[in-house]
């Protein structure tokens, strides 16, 4: 096991404590918490989302972030986003709201990922791109991440529509993520036409351990051992790259799996990514491997957040510059994750914890229905240490350092995950103390 050099935890775990006896008691918001909150967010999750594609340019497109100025004007970025989970959202939100039109943004948008071969998953002459994903920033470069979860996603549209050439789409993301899986187990992180898969240079992202949900997928779909077998050897690479404090290190060798000599941080954000793989893997093999990892990463979490009073996006003593600007900020996305941990280990830690991080989402959401590009976005602001003149913030990311005109960002990463953490509050039984009413 590789030992994380950042651990907030006292020598006496809060773990190792009775699960029926927990320290906080009962999770105060359980009473707060209701379903007329739970649509009112989902309401304006829907509004943006409506927003963020209404405002990028052809059908089946989203931007991915929008940058709000003091007055309320909005600056929308990144079109090309290509993160999957929106179909799922828009199928959730069809179904919660009791709006069956909603279900067309999501047929539109996984469309356009796949009839669109260079900004969509490529399908062109470069063999070894095969199913990758065009990168948001437009920057040339095929990123496996975001074709990493595109069959979790695609295989429920499937289910809705019958089209098969969502299937088609997912055995060839699947052929490439087989092909490319290194000997330690994960994926390098892109390809581009100059520096194919060195693309992913000397690191990868603890993110990427995402595969092991793609492989899990994937099998469950075809029954291909290949699958099989490639998700055995992604989940011995995750069992290798979890600290034993539960964490995980932002920046791995890809192929040693040793922590980056450039980056020994840890990225909160990304134990999202990696909750959301945990979960759908062990839907489909129930493997106790998983399990007892994701228990470990909501140990880590709880822990550090009832240090802090918040989950923060990066921690740790060497910061990466490119991560200054957003250091500090507090991060909600881990509600989805920590809601589905505790529906299969009742520790009240981590569905008070999730509740909290979900309400924090709920707090931070914009209320302005006369304002349609800012209506029901969660609203981040920015550092006002960290400037755009300091060194080391790469130019595509100078927009999240501080400016005194600007006011706040939205995300659609984060905004998926708050509208699964929603959905699965919504139709839950036992996280909030309220009687089931229907909408």
């Amino acid at each position: 096991m590789i030992q994380n050099t950042f651990n907030p935890q006292s020598t006496e775990r809060i773990s190792d404590i009775p699960m029926e006896s927990p320290l906080m008691g009962a999770s105060k918001l359980s009473g707060l918490i209701d379903r007329s909150m739970i649509l009112r967010s989902l309401e304006g999750m829907a509004s943006w989302l409506e927003a963020a594609t209404r405002s990028a340019e052809g059908v089946g497109k989203c931007h991915r972030m929008a940058i709000y100025d003091r007055s309320g004007a909005v600056t929308w970025m990144y079109p090309n986003s290509n993160s999957a989970e929106t179909i799922s959202v828009w199928l959730d939100l069809a179904d919660i709201l009791q709006r069956p039109e909603l279900k067309q943004n999501a047929i539109d948008y996984a469309d356009t990922l796949v009839n669109d071969s260079e900004k969509g998953i490529y399908s062109g002459p470069a063999k070894d791109a095969q199913g990758l994903m065009w990168y948001w920033t437009d920057a040339g470069v095929y990123s496996s991440l975001y074709a990493m979860r595109v069959p979790a996603h695609f295989m429920r549209l499937h289910r809705e529509t019958g089209d098969d050439r969502l299937l088609a789409a997912c055995e060839m993301v699947g052929k490439t993520m087989v092909k490319y899986q290194l000997p330690s187990g994960i994926v390098g992180s892109g390809w581009s036409p100059e520096n194919g898969w060195r693309e992913s240079g000397g690191r990868v992202g603890s993110r990427f351990i995402y595969v092991i949900s793609t492989y899990a997928t994937l099998y469950q779909l075809t029954r291909d051992a290949a699958y099989r077998d490639a998700y055995e050897r992604a989940v011995e690479a995750l069992i290798v790259m979890q600290c034993e404090d539960g964490s995980f290190y932002q920046n791995y060798d890809p192929n040693t799996l040793k922590v980056s000599d450039t980056d020994s941080s840890t990225k909160c954000m990304f134990f999202a990514y990696i909750f959301n793989a945990l979960a759908e893997a062990y839907e489909v093999f129930e493997d106790a491997r998983l399990l007892d990892c994701a228990k470990r990463l909501g140990d880590f979490i709880v822990n550090l957040y009832y240090c802090r009073g918040a989950l923060p996006y990066c921690i740790g003593h060497e910061i990466l510059p490119s991560d200054r600007p957003e250091a500090n900020m507090a991060m909600y996305e881990c509600a989805n994750g920590l809601l589905w941990l505790h529906s299969l280990v009742p520790d009240e830690r981590f569905k008070d914890v999730g509740l909290r991080l979900w309400i924090t989402g709920w707090y931070n959401q914009a209320e302005v229905v006369d304002n349609q590009d800012l209506n029901g976005a969660i609203l981040i602001g920015a550092d006002t240490t960290a400037l755009k003149s300091n060194d080391g913030i790469p130019s595509n990311r100078k927009h999240l350092a501080h400016d005194p005109s600007r006011a706040a960002k939205c995300v659609l990463w984060g905004m998926c995950n708050h509208a699964f953490a929603s959905a699965k509050l919504f139709h839950s039984t036992n996280l909030l103390h309220e009687k089931r009413v229907q909408p």
